[in-house]
């Protein structure tokens, strides 16, 4: 049986921590990290509610999409690499990101305000992996609608309300950098592909392939962040500002 049961209810255990964290953001102001600023314009609310947002679009890939399919964006995975990779893949790849390294990020984020762009990046480059092929073949693939109604909302927002306030909560070229991170996730993910295909990587190797890219991925963004400072009186880093 292996992982067979556990890829049933992971993603529904992620849904219970989404409804007791979105209680947390919309009805009290724990994690506010300044509870007099409004909370859409506070880093670490916007953290927290960027890890929520990918904890419900794995609902939609793993759990039940909006075709009424479960366990949907594995098959399409298979049909693109013509089977599909060990279970061990996909626990590696979403655990570590959305359980782990969301979190943490959001958890950091009252030290350094600049991690509220930790899971934006990767959610900005996410929809365009789901946008762009499922409007140019007309068909909804698994992860479409959470990435349209609550990834691309979390960038605009990013752009127009962290970045283009005035004053701006943090700098736009700090939002540009935590893109290009999650570019660089993402090309490793696509990265295992050829590498299952061509039969160097079995699922196995391409869970651990991608752990050792979240891990870098993640001190990526610490480092960005720390090197980042909060403009306009944001609490967080008072480290010199690079960009």
């Amino acid at each position: 049986m292996g992982l067979d049961w556990f890829m049933t209810v992971w993603p529904w255990v992620g849904l219970g921590a989404a409804i007791v964290l979105l209680i947390l953001l919309f009805a009290t102001q724990w994690l506010q990290a300044d509870p007099t600023r409004s909370r859409w314009r506070d880093p670490t609310w916007i953290a927290w509610l960027a890890a929520v947002a990918y904890m419900l679009h794995n609902v939609e890939e793993y759990g039940l999409d909006f075709t009424g399919t479960t366990l949907s964006f594995p098959d399409v995975v298979a049909g693109l690499m013509g089977s599909r990779p060990g279970w061990l893949f996909f626990v590696c790849v979403n655990l570590s990101l959305v359980w782990v390294m969301g979190p943490a990020a959001a958890l950091l984020s009252r030290r350094y305000p600049a991690l509220a762009f930790a899971m934006i990046g990767v959610e900005a480059i996410n929809s365009l992996t789901h946008l762009p092929g499922a409007i140019a073949l007309r068909s909804i693939q698994a992860g479409f609608v959470t990435a349209l109604l609550l990834f691309v909302p979390l960038v605009v927002w990013a752009f127009v309300g962290l970045t283009g306030g005035d004053p701006p909560v943090l700098r736009r070229s700090t939002l540009w950098g935590f893109i290009a991170i999650g570019l660089l996730y993402h090309l490793a993910l696509f990265a295992t592909m050829p590498l299952y295909v061509s039969g160097i990587l079995d699922g196995t190797g391409m869970g651990l392939m991608m752990l050792v890219a979240g891990g870098v991925t993640f001190a990526l963004w610490l480092w960005l962040a720390r090197r980042t400072d909060a403009p306009h009186g944001v609490p967080g880093t008072t480290a010199p500002t690079r960009f």
